[in-house]
């Protein structure tokens, strides 16, 4: 699966997210468990079959593992030989802040480093902004930390995705320098 397809089907997850809370005064736990929920079986429903995992839905393999969300694929062992049924890709790992925790800056800084020291397909970093639609201020952030870490790859790929009332907004970070709007 390459990235670009990874990417495609979080943004058509989140914005199923959105059309399925928009209307209802949900809280941040509530958008939180849809967003896990609306990834986990939008990770199961590949082929092959990834093993999703994430803390509190039920649509998961297994509890939290490292991040917020994974999407992992395993590979395809003898059951008399454990040690080759080895985790062997790691499609995608998310972060996600919302409610107070979404727009506190030390607690998105705190997952995004989180992203940057991971290894995975797809790093994306989801969160909550009531600053209004056209305030760039977090991305450029998240951008300037990335540039600056030394372990950034060229081919590394971010996806964020930032909520608003009005929606969903995504930009992709490139290790290579580049940022752009979805």
């Amino acid at each position: 699966m390459d990235r670009e397809a990874v990417s495609e089907i979080v943004r058509h997850s989140l914005d199923e997210v959105f059309a399925n809370l928009r209307r209802e005064s949900a809280g941040a736990g509530e958008w939180t468990k849809e967003v896990k929920t609306q990834l986990c079986l939008a990770g199961a429903a590949q082929q092959p079959k990834l093993h999703v995992r994430a803390e509190g839905v039920e649509a998961a393999d297994d509890g939290e593992w490292l991040h917020d969300l994974c999407w992992l694929r395993y590979g395809e062992a003898p059951q008399a030989d454990p040690w080759l049924d080895c985790l062997n890709e790691v499609v995608l790992i998310v972060e996600c802040e919302w409610g107070e925790a979404g727009t506190d800056p030390g607690r998105i800084r705190d997952d995004f480093q989180k992203l940057m020291v991971g290894r995975a397909r797809v790093r994306c970093m989801i969160w909550e902004d009531d600053k209004g639609p056209a305030d760039p201020t977090v991305v450029e952030r998240l951008f300037g930390m990335m540039s600056d870490c030394v372990e950034t790859a060229a081919d590394d790929l971010y996806l964020l995705a930032r909520y608003t009332a009005q929606g969903f907004q995504y930009w992709h970070l490139c290790g290579n320098g580049t940022v752009y709007p979805m």
